[in-house]
């Protein structure tokens, strides 16, 4: 049994995380740590295994970064932790003056922010290179004065010394969507998925567009989304009928075309305005043709392996990615999707007709995708990562 205090600190996620709570407080706790997790939440609870200590939820990005920044140190005091874990840039500066109060200091890099920057539509253009070399200047001293985890490969080239903590599925708590059975059947009609934070630059109008070229397909976005983005969606979807899903469950539905039901697409958009956790599983496990990632040409993207493609995976579905040279090698590599120019929706919409209607060849690309995330892409290895480096911290 480990005796050791820790906490996990963020300013920006939700009490639910996939990457901090579910993954590495979880694990933790299991290790016999005492974890605190000070987040976004109205009380104080134990959840888990896990505290969680409760912070307000800024009103907007300048409170979030000042007030709220404030409010997540002094419950890292309150914690009592002697190890502390910072999950948002703004929380550096705080991090400099907890190490001064010697604490142990790590710094988990879920993004490559310098990136970021230019596909952040609220940073403004002619900001965006300021902001871009005023995130790489603050890596640099947290490289010096923190531990390092990183959520990807890559970033190992700005954090030579770091640990990798890689954002693969954990298997037990996915066994819902490992347990489902695909067949190789026939569906009604084309119906696709897309699990994850919606926004324009991960691809949301692309996907809304696939309406206009597949009459009669379905296409579920659950995941987070603002309210811009999903009026995006709907004036990229063309005459398609819209459902939005509230967080009750309870269907609205948005009918703009007479046409007839058979030749008029369907838009499920779940998650507007609020948060998606247990949902997603549940959608992912019925029947999809395809999970979707198609992403618009973006730097920032091109080396990452995204959660949702493991989440696919495991789930026995087929990835419609774009073509981005590490997707590509994932899918290739696994022979469980397809890589295609996102720029060529029509090329992407021809594939997709083939795999609707081929079932046997889409069963299959499923099976060999659950098969690599059992055997390469499981959190089971990134935990041990992550406990072993807890471990000769913790001494």
């Amino acid at each position: 049994m480990v005796e050791c205090r820790v906490a996990h600190l963020s300013s920006h996620h939700q009490p639910v995380d996939n990457r901090i709570f579910q993954r590495e407080c979880r694990s933790l706790a299991d290790a016999g740590y005492t974890v605190h997790f000070v987040v976004r939440n109205p009380v104080d609870e134990m959840r888990d295994g896990v505290h969680i200590m409760a912070i307000r939820t800024p009103r907007n990005r300048l409170e979030r970064v000042t007030v709220t920044a404030f409010q997540v140190f002094r419950r890292a005091l309150e914690s009592k932790a002697r190890i502390v874990h910072l999950h948002d840039p703004e929380l550096i500066p705080w991090g400099f003056l907890l190490r001064a109060l010697g604490r142990t200091v790590i710094f988990d890099v879920h993004e490559d922010f310098a990136q970021a920057a230019g596909v952040r539509s609220w940073i403004p253009r002619p900001l965006r290179g300021l902001v871009a070399h005023g995130w790489s200047g603050l890596a640099w001293l947290a490289s010096r004065a923190f531990h390092i985890v990183i959520a990807e490969r890559y970033y190992a080239r700005t954090f030579p010394r770091s640990v990798n903590v890689l954002n693969y599925p954990h298997l037990e708590r996915s066994a819902a969507l490992r347990s489902v059975a695909r067949t190789a059947t026939q569906a009604d009609r084309i119906r696709l998925i897309y699990a994850g934070s919606v926004t324009i630059s991960r691809g949301a109008e692309l996907h809304a567009r696939l309406a206009t070229l597949l009459p009669g397909c379905l296409i579920h976005f659950c995941g987070h989304m603002s309210r811009a983005t999903a009026d995006a969606i709907r004036r990229a979807s063309g005459d398609a009928t819209i459902g939005v899903i509230a967080e009750d469950g309870s269907v609205a539905w948005e009918r703009r075309s007479d046409r007839p039901d058979a030749e008029l697409s369907t838009i499920l958009l779940e998650g507007v305005d609020y948060y998606v956790t247990d949902q997603m599983v549940a959608a992912l496990q019925q029947p999809w043709t395809a999970g979707l990632s198609l992403f618009p040409y973006s730097e920032h993207y091109y080396e990452k392996e995204l959660t949702k493609f493991f989440e696919y995976m495991a789930a026995g579905l087929p990835l419609i990615v774009s073509d981005f040279p590490n997707w590509r090698a994932i899918v290739d590599g696994t022979r469980c999707g397809l890589a295609i120019d996102p720029e060529r929706l029509d090329i992407a919409a021809d594939l997709i007709r083939h795999l609707h209607a081929s079932p046997a060849e889409r069963l299959a690309m499923g099976e060999r995708g659950r098969e690599a995330v059992e055997g390469r892409y499981s959190w089971t290895s990134q935990r041990q990562n992550l406990l072993d480096f807890y471990g000769s911290l913790a001494r």
